[in-house]
């Protein structure tokens, strides 16, 4: 069976940030998504924590600031030769909260962009970052964390693409149990979805291999190799 190509080549945050520059109708409107699933945590946290906003205040400025994004061709004058993409990011939002506050609230809140996540803040409010660390090194583990879980979510729909869900439950089953703490068994493991070590092995190496494929190209967003984006990670959350 021939891999699809999406499973070898996953668009990186540039591929994704040219179809919402150049794209058009569901193209457009599906890359702009993506950027916005990926970045709305640590710009929503950035109100949050760096400018002491309240929540309800935070959610509108976050799709003010985005619906500002948009409407003001910002995405337009992304270039990957110029730096970063977060780093962009970083300082367009400064200089907009920066505006904002001098015009106090003044600016279009929502402006016709809808963030779904942001609709509860409660399961938001929940899940706070820490205080403890600078903002700028906030801002880049909010935004890991964003990609990590949007990598998930692209794994299982990869997964159930391919008919092959059992695939990613064994997955989310070997690294859910390790993260709580819980040494993950091959053997339990092997009795849960009733395959040999063999078959545990290799469906958990494929699936992990997928999994920082897709980690890496989301966080691509300059001209770094694979090394320097592992060495991000670890920085970020060591």
């Amino acid at each position: 069976m021939v891999a699809h190509p999406a499973h070898r080549f996953p668009s990186t945050c540039w591929t994704v940030i040219r179809e919402a520059q150049a794209g058009e109708g569901a193209a457009r409107t599906a890359a702009l998504d993506r950027l916005l699933a990926v970045y709305w945590r640590p710009v929503y946290w950035t109100f949050r924590f760096d400018w002491s906003i309240g929540p309800d205040d935070a959610r509108d400025l976050t799709q003010g600031y985005f619906a500002a994004f948009l409407e003001r061709d910002l995405l337009h004058r992304v270039d990957a030769e110029r730096g970063r993409f977060r780093a962009y990011v970083k300082a367009t939002l400064k200089h907009w909260i920066l505006q904002w506050r001098r015009d106090q609230g003044a600016h279009k809140r929502g402006g016709g962009v809808r963030i779904v996540a942001l609709d509860d803040l409660d399961p938001v409010e929940a899940d706070p970052p820490g205080r403890d660390a600078p903002p700028d090194q906030r801002f880049e583990r909010e935004l890991m964390r964003s990609i990590l879980a949007r990598a998930l979510v692209e794994l299982r729909a990869a997964f159930e693409r391919d008919g092959k869900r059992d695939h990613f439950e064994l997955f989310l089953r070997f690294y859910g149990l390790e993260a709580r703490g819980a040494p993950p068994s091959y053997q339990g493991l092997m009795q849960e979805f009733s395959l040999s070590a063999h078959d545990v092995k290799n469906r958990l190496a494929a699936a992990r291999a997928r999994f920082r494929n897709l980690v890496l190209a989301l966080l691509r967003d300059g001209l770094t190799s694979d090394g320097d984006l592992i060495g991000e990670i670890r920085a970020v959350f060591s």
